[in-house]
């Protein structure tokens, strides 16, 4: 699929699953471990470092707890390839779309940077 350029190419896709363990509760009900079923009508956290990026990209992020009726809200910002929190550096980040599906979760995202550069995604989902 061609996409919109700015110097930097046309779009790139890649896909990661979630790691159930990483997923933080949102409330007052804390599972030891989150399952798909423990994701049903619950908001929860997710952190995800998809690494050096520029350019155009769509980031498909995969669950079998992911439906057409998930409320997914995303955050993006520079930050380390490895561990670690964000931060705001000279590179601009922009998300265009999110959109929830069966088992996935698509955003589509611009890094404005000549080079690749640490991309690291705050995701917030309620499964109603």
């Amino acid at each position: 699929m061609a996409g919109p350029t700015s110097g930097h190419g046309e779009i790139q896709f890649e896909e990661a699953k979630v790691e159930e363990s990483q997923l933080n509760v949102i409330g007052d009900r804390k599972p030891a471990g989150v399952s798909a079923q423990d994701l049903q009508g619950f908001g929860y956290t997710y952190r995800h470092n998809w690494g050096p990026r520029n350019g155009w990209w769509v980031l498909n992020l995969t669950s079998n707890s992911f439906t057409a009726n998930t409320r997914a809200f995303v955050s993006i910002s520079e930050g380390p390839t490895s561990s670690g929190g964000k931060f705001i550096g000279n590179a601009r980040y922009s998300v265009y779309n999110i959109a929830p599906d069966n088992g996935v979760v698509a955003i589509r995202v611009f890094v404005d940077w000549p080079n690749p550069i640490g991309l690291v995604v705050d995701y917030f989902f309620v499964n109603p």
